[in-house]
């Protein structure tokens, strides 16, 4: 795990000492990603010449001409020698990469019987290395089961590589500017470029105010997110060329392979065993996030069954009080598997102290308050394990969330106002679908007119899948609002020199639950309606196969009770009313309001005054221009 970095200049141009001498800071702004080892490396294109060095400043010294360098910044997880240090070099090859293979040691085996390669060391960087120089850049990106983010130089073909994995749950972003490109795994990375220009994307910034989750709206304008299973190709002269390495469309359900739930229930736990099985293969401490839920409490599970010296701890955020949240479902899981159970709590103080660190972590404004817990939850974990294993995913790959019920009964409950607050009268599925997660449109940028061009941009992107509305909806939701959690995870964790990793999201788990009918992921409640809330999505079960399996393990009234938030007892609108962070809005953020001039200063100061008063949507988008005025401070101004 780690974080990289490049700058490359694709017009024949050196690069010129600033940009050098840049390198430094972007290592060392990215330093939590990394703290056990750095390197840099300069190139060049026309040379065919590379020298590794420590830092920018003894580049210059050498008086190397550089067309580009990479930068490393490394936290040591698998291999803790030497051998692991990047950037890697080959045969005129250069790599750096962000996260971990799981299926290293199968094509290393491939690689020493079919192509007698030779490695120095254990690390699965060197296996990606050699992977691409004998297979190919194709075959590589395609074949790897994992989480990363890779950049490859050929300095042979004159050609840039980059890929993200399949979900993204590793993040790159890069951005082409002044006839160069650069690219690192943080936004933050990007603005330490001396000559690049900090403005903010206007349609970044109203697609914040409006979606809960969106994560390509990067605010920076002419940066760019990779998207997940995509590829960039890069030649030294500037021609540039993207592709899908992999497509959700290459699933498609299979209504044959099983006659019932109970069979497909015992492939499931297999094929979940084994992936967590692989993702516990590490040289450091490894532990759960416990959270009390379904997913989490099902990866200890199969983490605790196949027990290792270096993992037995789970790491939780729980309520001070004890009785709102998720404590006593943490507790049981914990008791039940005798694990070494770690609780944190969270408090208005914490919130306010960090409130700037938790944005300028995330690179962006974070969807609700109560997210700063996930990086107590890091920070505290950082006490006893290195690796944490989570449950994201979930929800998104096998219908999880209530919305998901609509996949069955929208066409006909859309006319009905069943529930004012559930059901509304949309167009479409598809625009249901876009709409929901706390879609607002109750503030934008002033003088902003293409709020519905936006939104129609989503309902494209739905529409562009295939299947059923229900697995269209598994898929959009995979694609566009997954990377949010998983950036999240990536974000708090590194933010203290941790690795999250998430088993549920495999390669051969996704691949296994979208294959399944769908009603194994999604099926009518056991009660009548008539016994349940007016509320029509509550009379569904989603992650039905996943439920079924933590019944097993756990119980039915474990399985199947309402989840809570993580610290329900944290009240959002008294965090942002408490003294230290009024203080903090009034002489900071509403004075930044209103000389920055794009929003309406006036509109959010009153919601501000009445903020126990106001509506759901008027909080959250308050809250949202809050941390964009935040984030415009932090990235933009500083």
């Amino acid at each position: 795990m780690c974080g990289i970095s490049g700058i490359i200049n694709l017009d024949s141009r050196l690069l010129n000492s600033n940009n050098i001498l840049d390198m430094d800071k972007v290592i060392k702004v990215m330093n939590h990603r990394g703290p056990d080892d750095s390197g840099l490396c300069g190139f060049s294109f026309s040379t065919k010449s590379t020298y590794h060095a420590s830092s920018g400043g003894e580049l210059l010294n050498k008086g190397f001409a550089c067309s580009g360098l990479l930068g490393f910044n490394r936290l040591s997880i698998k291999d803790l020698s030497i051998a692991g240090h990047q950037p890697m070099e080959k045969d005129g090859v250069i790599i750096v990469f962000n996260g971990e293979i799981y299926n290293d040691k199968e094509l290393k085996e491939k690689l020493v019987i079919e192509r007698n390669c030779k490695f120095k060391g254990t690390s699965d960087t060197e296996v990606i290395l050699n992977y691409y120089i004998e297979y190919g850049f194709e075959k590589l990106v395609t074949e790897l089961n994992g989480m990363f983010a890779i950049a490859i130089i050929d300095l042979n073909k004159g050609l840039i590589y980059m890929a993200r994995d399949r979900f993204g749950i590793k993040p790159l972003y890069y951005t082409f500017y002044n006839g160069k490109v650069a690219f690192a795994s943080e936004l933050k990375g990007i603005i330490q470029f001396s000559d690049f220009d900090k403005k903010l994307d206007i349609d970044a910034a109203n697609a914040r105010l409006i979606f809960s989750r969106i994560e390509e709206a990067v605010l920076l304008d002419n940066v760019s997110l990779l998207n997940p299973g995509e590829s960039l190709i890069v030649t030294a002269t500037g021609n540039v060329q993207s592709y899908k390495f992999f497509s959700l469309d290459n699933y498609t359900r299979d209504y044959n392979k099983y006659h019932n739930i109970e069979e497909a229930m015992e492939d499931a736990e297999d094929i979940l065993s084994d992936a967590v099985s692989r993702q516990m293969v590490s040289d450091v401490k490894v532990g759960c996030q416990l959270s009390g839920g379904l997913d989490s409490s099902l990866v200890s599970y199969f983490a605790n069954k196949m027990r290792t010296d270096n993992m037995n701890d789970a790491v939780s955020i729980v309520d001070q009080g004890g009785v709102i949240g998720e404590e006593k479902y943490i507790d049981h899981v914990g008791e039940k598997l005798n694990l070494n159970l770690h609780k944190f709590t969270v408090d208005t103080d914490y919130f306010v102290d960090n409130y700037e660190k938790l944005i300028w972590s995330y690179d962006a404004p974070v969807y609700k308050p109560f997210f700063v817990c996930y990086k107590r939850l890091a920070e505290k974990s950082k006490e006893h394990v290195t690796v944490l294993l989570s449950g994201e995913g979930a929800d998104e790959i096998a219908g999880g969330y209530t919305r998901f019920g609509a996949g069955f009964l929208q066409p006909f409950l859309s006319q009905y106002e069943l529930n004012k607050n559930g059901v509304k009268n949309y167009n479409s599925y598809a625009e249901y679908e876009v709409m929901s997660d706390t879609t607002l449109v109750d503030l934008a940028t002033l003088g902003y007119n293409n709020l519905q061009g936006l939104i129609q941009d989503q309902v494209d992107k739905f529409n562009s899948f295939e299947g059923t509305n229900f697995t269209k909806q598994l898929k959009y939701e995979i694609a566009y609002r997954l990377t949010a959690g998983l950036l999240r995870q990536d974000k708090m964790t590194m933010s203290h020199s941790i690795e999250n990793r998430v088993p549920l999201l495999d390669n051969n788990v996704v691949d296994f639950v979208m294959r399944l009918p769908e009603e194994m992921l999604v099926r009518f409640a056991s009660d009548s309606p008539v016994n349940l809330s007016n509320n029509p999505f509550s009379w569904f079960q989603g992650k039905y196969i996943l439920k079924e399996i933590v019944a097993n393990k756990f119980g039915h009234e474990f399985a199947y009770r309402k989840k809570q938030t993580m610290n329900g007892s944290l009240n959002e609108r008294d965090m942002l009313a408490s003294s230290g962070f009024e203080e903090y809005y009034r002489d900071v953020v509403f004075p930044g309001i209103k000389s920055r001039g794009i929003l309406d200063a006036d509109l959010i100061n009153k919601w501000y005054e009445s903020i126990h008063q106001i509506s759901s949507k008027q909080f959250n988008s308050m809250w949202r221009a809050i941390g964009l005025e935040t984030w415009c401070q932090l990235f933009l101004d500083a």
